[in-house]
């Protein structure tokens, strides 16, 4: 377990300066306000308190800090913080050092918590979605975007779809940009616990046990914030977006 955690961490560290680059292309663009739009539809108040976890450059931070909420961002890399406050500054934002599976927050603290491209790196699934409960106020929401991004290497079908992709993709526009400067063996990908599961199903059915309600799925939201190449290349991995509202009454801690 603390192997894959270690491997977790060292990957986001790798990726700080590359993945900042690819959202400063997202920033004041259509992607911008498709973001903007997919996590605030989901609620009417005004300056809600917001987790932002496995914020990374501080992308989502950002965006929703000029809309006047109070942002908390977290990542367990230290490079990704250095880059997020940079990127947050002066804003109504605060960035911590921090793993996902035990937050040093109260219970109850936060209006919402949103998330992207995070929930398939965690080494235990179970336990950081109880933490974020834990932190999250009865009738609060819970946003998830994530896809199926490494369920080709447990399903030959989709293996060959997404083989397909890639030669398709660089025969059109070249080699796909990647965010982390350090090669990242495929016994990596394989050995986290949710590389092999069927999302976001599994999402769903968990969520349930926590004692979510109300819980809402897209199943494939690129056409929102994707441009064209990246629907050419993530076609047969789309984003999906998960909503669920955390019960006011008794939690399941199952």
């Amino acid at each position: 377990m603390n192997n894959i955690k270690e491997a977790i961490t060292d990957r986001w560290e790798n990726s700080a300066n590359g993945y900042d680059t690819y959202i400063q292309g997202e920033i004041n663009t259509f992607k911008e306000k498709g973001w903007r739009d997919l996590i605030l539809s989901e609620f009417e108040q005004d300056k809600l308190n917001i987790l932002d976890i496995g914020t990374g450059p501080g992308f989502f931070s950002l965006i929703l800090s000029k809309e006047g909420h109070k942002l908390t961002g977290i990542d367990c890399s230290k490079e990704m913080i250095e880059v997020a406050k940079k990127n947050c500054k002066n804003t109504n934002s605060e960035f911590y050092v921090m793993d996902s599976h035990k937050l040093d927050f109260s219970d109850n603290s936060f209006d919402i918590i949103v998330c992207r491209n995070v929930t398939w790196t965690l080494y235990n699934p179970k336990k950081a979605y109880k933490e974020w409960t834990r932190v999250l106020k009865p009738g609060g929401k819970i946003i998830i975007f994530d896809a199926n991004w490494y369920l080709s290497y447990f399903d030959e079908n989709l293996r060959k779809e997404v083989e397909k992709a890639q030669v398709n993709y660089k025969n059109k526009y070249g080699t796909p940009y990647e965010s982390c400067t350090k090669e990242t063996p495929d016994e990596f990908y394989k050995s986290l616990p949710l590389s092999s599961k069927l999302r976001p199903n599994w999402d769903e059915s968990y969520l349930k046990l926590l004692g979510y309600d109300n819980i809402k799925i897209d199943k494939n939201i690129i056409e929102k914030v994707y441009d064209e190449r990246e629907m050419a290349l993530y076609a047969c991995t789309p984003l999906f977006k998960i909503v669920a509202t955390k019960n006011k009454g008794e939690i399941l801690w199952n």
